[in-house]
C-alpha cells in the first residue's frame, strides 16, 4: 500500500449534512435562486457533505483526497443515473457522457485528433478566427460578450471539426437550442417543467448536426479536420464509429468547443475589468510579444506566460463545468462513509475551487498561485478546471490555447471598460455551463 493510500485509510473525515432543506424540495430553492453562493459554502460543513435536491440525496466530496478517490475510480463512481439520463436525451452517449463501459472505446478513437502534432494547425483556425473577432467592432462599442466569444469558439470548431465556415445565424441557432435544451433538463432534473421550447430545442440540435455531417460527407476528398479522422478512426478490433455514435460526438464537440471556453473568456474579460492592476501587467506581457497589436499564434503562446495564468485563475474562480455527477456502480466507502450502491455523489470543481482549505483566499483573483513553485504546492486534486482523472478533457490542450490565442489578440488591440449596471457579475441561473449573465464591455481602441 503506498504512503498517501495508508494515509487515506487511517484519516478522520468530517461528514455534514447541510442545513437549510425544506420539506419535499430539500435545497433546490437555494441552489435555483444562487448556485454560486449555495456551492461556494459548502466547504465550510465538512470534507463530505450531504445536500437533498428533491428527493435525492448526493453526497459532495470537498477534502482533495477525497476528490482523488472520485475522480480516479471512473468504474465505480460512474457517468449513470436517472438525472444523466436528462442530459444524455440532449447530448447523446457522447465521450462526455457515455458510461465506464463506453469511455475507454470512445477516448481512444477520439484522442488521436487532439495530440500535440495536430494543434499547431487548429491553432492557425483560432488565430485567423480572433483575427476576425477583434477586427469586428468600432471603437466605443459596447459588445454583448458572451455571445461575441461564443460566435468565436463555435466558429473555430465548426472549422476544426467540420472543416466548414459557421455563420453568426448558425452559432446564434445553436447557442439557443443548447441553451433551452440544458436548462429544460436542469429543471426536469429540479423537479420543474423543462419550459417552452425543450423538445423543439432538443429536434433543432439533433437536425443541424445531422445536416452539418451530412453537409461533410458529401464535400468528401482529401480532408484533414477532425470529423474526417474520426470517419477514419479504427477501433483496436477494426470497428469504426457508428452513425450514432458520430453524431453524439459531434454534439459533445460542438459544446464542449464552444460553449466551455466562450465562458471562460467571458469571465476573464470581466475579471480584468475589474482588476486593472492585472489587465495593466497582461497587456505589458502582450505588447512586448504581440507588437502593433497583431493576431497571437501557436508559436507566442510559450511566451506568454502570465496570459496563460490569468485565463487559468479565471477557470479556478468561475469553472464552466461547475457541477459534475456521479453514481455508485457497487457498494463502496468514501471518508468512512457507506454509499449502497446507486448512491449519487456530486463533483463540483467550484466547491473546490472555492474551498480556503485547497485555495488560500478562494474569492481573490490571483494570476501569480500559478506560478510553477506556488501552484507545485497546491493539493494536486483540487483544481479541476478541466476535470480529472480518466475523465479529464480531452481537448484541454486544445481549449487552452483557443482561449489565450483570442484573449491575447483581443487584448493587444482593445481596452475593454464595464458598462454602467451591466457587470455580468451575476452567472445565469439553472445553466450547466456556468456563464455570466448579460455581460457587456466598452471596446476603447488603445
Amino acid at each position: 500500500m503506498s504512503s498517501s493510500a495508508r494515509e487515506a485509510a487511517t484519516a478522520t473525515y468530517v461528514h455534514a449534512a447541510v442545513p437549510g432543506a425544506v420539506p419535499v424540495l430539500g435545497h433546490l430553492p437555494a441552489l435555483a435562486r444562487d448556485p454560486a453562493a449555495f456551492l461556494g459554502r459548502l466547504s465550510r460543513f465538512g470534507d463530505l457533505v450531504e445536500v437533498r435536491l428533491g428527493p435525492n440525496r448526493l453526497v459532495v466530496p470537498c477534502h482533495p483526497e477525497l476528490l482523488r478517490q472520485v475522480y480516479a475510480d471512473d468504474r465505480t463512481f460512474d457517468k449513470g443515473g436517472p438525472i444523466y439520463q436528462r442530459f444524455r436525451r440532449v447530448l447523446g452517449n457522447g465521450l462526455a457522457t457515455c458510461a465506464h463501459a463506453d469511455h475507454r472505446r470512445q477516448r481512444r478513437m477520439l484522442q488521436p485528433e487532439f495530440r500535440p502534432e495536430r494543434l499547431p494547425g487548429y491553432a492557425a483556425v483560432m488565430t485567423a478566427e480572433a483575427a476576425q473577432l477583434a477586427g469586428s467592432w468600432q471603437p466605443g462599442e459596447v459588445v454583448d460578450v458572451f455571445p461575441a466569444c461564443y460566435r468565436y469558439t463555435l466558429r473555430v470548431v465548426a472549422r476544426s471539426l467540420l472543416g466548414t465556415e459557421a455563420p453568426d445565424a448558425l452559432a446564434d441557432r445553436l447557442q439557443h437550442a443548447f441553451e433551452t435544451a440544458f436548462a429544460g433538463a436542469l429543471r426536469r432534473v429540479m423537479l420543474l417543467p423543462a419550459g417552452p421550447g425543450y423538445r423543439a430545442a432538443v429536434r433543432t440540435l439533433r437536425r443541424t448536426v445531422a445536416e452539418l455531417v451530412q453537409e461533410h460527407r458529401a464535400r468528401g476528398g482529401d480532408r484533414t479536420d477532425l470529423l474526417a479522422g474520426l470517419l477514419a478512426a479504427r477501433d483496436e478490433d477494426g470497428s469504426t464509429l457508428s452513425d450514432a455514435e458520430l453524431h453524439d460526438q459531434v454534439v459533445t464537440l460542438l459544446l464542449a468547443g464552444s460553449e466551455t471556453t466562450a465562458a471562460q473568456l467571458a469571465w476573464t474579460l470581466r475579471l480584468l475589468t475589474a482588476h486593472p492592476p492585472v489587465l495593466a501587467a497582461l497587456r505589458a506581457e502582450l505588447d512586448a510579444v504581440l507588437p502593433g497589436g497583431r493576431a497571437a499564434g501557436w508559436a507566442d503562446l510559450e511566451r506568454l506566460p502570465y496570459t496563460a495564468r490569468v485565463l487559468t485563475e479565471a477557470l479556478r474562480l468561475y469553472p464552466p463545468g461547475w457541477v459534475l455527477l456521479r453514481t455508485c456502480t457497487r457498494e463502496t466507502e468514501l471518508g468512512g462513509r457507506a454509499l449502497p450502491r446507486g448512491s449519487q455523489v456530486l463533483l463540483s470543481p467550484y466547491v473546490a475551487h472555492h474551498n480556503p482549505r485547497i485555495f488560500a483566499e478562494p474569492a481573490r483573483f490571483d494570476p501569480d498561485r500559478w506560478l510553477p513553485e506556488r501552484a507545485a504546492a497546491l493539493p494536486r486534486w483540487g483544481f479541476a478546471g478541466f476535470a480529472n482523472g480518466p475523465r479529464q478533457c480531452v481537448g484541454a490542450d486544445y481549449a487552452r490555447a483557443e482561449a489565450a490565442i483570442a484573449l491575447a489578440t483581443v487584448l493587444a488591440r482593445w481596452h475593454p471598460v464595464p458598462v454602467p449596471g451591466r457587470s455580468g457579475a451575476r452567472p445565469v441561473r439553472l445553466a450547466t455551463v456556468l456563464r455570466p449573465h448579460r455581460l457587456r464591455l466598452r471596446m476603447l481602441s488603445r
